[in-house]
């Protein structure tokens, strides 16, 4: 069987060489260079899979003459191209309409509002005034954020439509009513229509929506209203006809109501990964990756009772100094990468891009982790000084 990925950074493509198969990447021009040894033993080739006027041209006449068995990515820019590649060549994939339905944020909230209503908050596509104007009127809180946009950027909060500046009032941009409650990451694993969860993550936010924390699992969750998140989710993917692959789902949750706010055929990113691995002994990357050719959900031992990842952020400014990494009281920290440095540049917090660093830590039991958690959001691990 040969298996081919399409933009695999070098943490999947390693995970990728767990798989009994052979592999094939396609890897976008000035890509993330993948360790020597997977390059010089694997099949490697760079296309911009994102020119959809070439690329096909490269399925058939690179990709076919390889006979592949199916074709993923766990890339967001990737899983357009993936399905596409893999209806051109006939071979195991994602539809590409199911992808389309995921990725465009409108036509998901359409299939929901067809389907199943109940997890749908009240929208509005940008280039309709009117009913721009009566979901402000109905809602006090609306969210504005682009149709095909990720890693929230350019998410904002509204209360007046005269908050957002004109030129965004597009159809390129989707408004919601605000969702109340705390926000989940639900990953899930399907296999012929039947759903299975492998883990929800707990998310930590700013005012802004850019994730600076997740919890597996999820410590304000009991397992009522995680079973009731799990059943939310699988309605959800059956709307949209996702049957088979992986998926991410973001879910907000107020008492027993479960509102969808997106959802993707891939993992969820931020290390929630490795936070599977640890909590449930399952290789997600390599789940995620190898489910056309059989790879399943295998589960080892679990390594930790609870798991988090932290994000590092600072005010706007120069970095003046970088704390080391310190030792905790309620948790063990695993990985620690904080990659600025005195000098650099910080810039505000509009996106995920805008964070300075992660650390992924573990703990004893839910509640520790909550403590360990709020420990090391406490101390300023990133300093800075206003530039002039």
């Amino acid at each position: 069987m040969t298996l081919v990925i399409i933009g695999a950074n070098p943490v999947v493509a390693r995970a990728a060489e767990t798989l009994p198969v052979d592999l094939v990447h396609v890897q976008a021009p000035g890509a993330p260079v993948l360790d020597p040894g997977i390059t010089a033993s694997r099949r490697v080739f760079t296309c911009d899979f994102r020119d959809g006027s070439a690329f096909p041209d490269f399925v058939d006449e690179v990709l076919r003459p390889l006979r592949p068995t199916a074709v993923v990515s766990l890339t967001e820019l990737g899983l357009e191209p993936a399905a596409a590649a893999a209806l051109r060549l006939g071979v195991i994939g994602t539809a590409p309409e199911v992808v389309r339905a995921t990725r465009n944020k409108l036509e998901m909230r359409r299939v929901l509002e067809r389907k199943v209503p109940h997890l749908n908050p009240g929208f509005a596509p940008g280039d309709d005034p009117e009913a721009v104007a009566r979901l402000f009127a109905g809602h006090r809180r609306v969210v504005a954020k682009p149709v095909d946009g990720s890693g929230s950027a350019a998410v904002a909060l509204l209360e007046d439509i005269d908050d957002l500046p004109a030129d965004r009032r597009t159809a390129a941009t989707l408004f919601e009513q605000f969702a109340e409650g705390l926000e989940f990451s639900v990953e899930m694993m399907s296999s012929g229509g039947h759903h299975t969860l492998v883990g929800i993550a707990e998310k930590g936010t700013t005012g802004g929506f850019v994730e600076v924390s997740h919890m597996m699992p999820p410590p304000s969750l009991d397992s009522r209203r995680g079973r009731l998140v799990e059943q939310s989710v699988a309605e959800m993917l059956d709307a949209l006809g996702l049957t088979d692959g992986p998926s991410h789902t973001e879910v907000k949750v107020e008492g027993d109501k479960v509102t969808v706010i997106e959802t993707h055929n891939r993992l969820g990113g931020d290390g929630i990964a490795d936070l599977v691995r640890m909590t449930t002994g399952i290789d997600w990357r390599c789940a995620a990756l190898g489910w056309p050719v059989g790879a399943g959900l295998h589960r080892a031992a679990p390594a930790a009772a609870a798991a988090a990842t932290v994000f590092f952020t600072a005010e706007p400014g120069r970095v003046t100094a970088v704390e080391p990494r310190p030792e905790l009281t309620h948790g063990s920290i695993e990985e620690w990468d904080v990659p600025v440095r005195p000098g650099d540049l910080v810039r505000a917090l509009r996106s995920s891009s805008d964070r300075l660093g992660m650390a992924v830590l573990t703990a004893a039991s839910a509640a520790a982790c909550v403590s360990a958690v709020a420990e090391l959001t406490s101390l300023q691990v990133v300093r800075t000084a206003p530039t002039a």
